[in-house]
């Protein structure tokens, strides 16, 4: 009996401890106190677990191209506004509130954003928090839990 209410219990401490290892912090990966509007056209989205990612061509202070990727939410919590998929074909034109990186990222072959090491090459300080997003008709939805409009 003891062994029994040993290993219960034992099975109960794991199981809690899956979902705080199985995600992460904004605050870790995300610097919270400063807010970024990136304007640019969708080149494409990535619905994938577990988080959505948006690739978005944006011009830098020089006009030239740059690519962000915008981390979203995940796949289940953005499926509940109606037509947010729909409404993210590659081409169409957004503006996106975000939060810049506080350590260094990267996207993994797989489409994860994934911390790195300070030295590390894969490293891209174009990878950002996504927040609100606004269409040229003036819509606004969440696209993840970063800023909002």
């Amino acid at each position: 009996m003891t062994r029994a209410c040993g290993m219960t219990v034992l099975t109960v401490v794991i199981a809690s401890g899956i979902p705080a290892t199985a995600h992460h912090s904004n605050p870790h990966y995300f610097d919270m106190a400063k807010v970024m509007t990136l304007e640019g056209v969708v080149l494409r989205v990535r619905w994938i677990n577990p988080h959505i990612i948006l690739y978005l061509q944006s011009k830098n202070e020089r006009g030239e191209p740059e690519t962000w990727v915008i981390h979203g939410s995940s796949p289940s919590n953005a499926a509940r506004q109606m037509g947010l998929k729909d409404r993210l074909p590659p081409g169409i034109s957004i503006t996106a509130r975000v939060w810049p990186s506080r350590i260094p990222l990267f996207v993994n072959d797989q489409e994860t954003v994934l911390h790195t090491s300070h030295d590390d090459a894969r490293q891209s300080s174009r990878i950002v928090g996504g927040g609100h997003i606004r269409f040229s008709n003036g819509d606004v939805l969440a696209f993840g839990g970063g800023p909002k409009f």
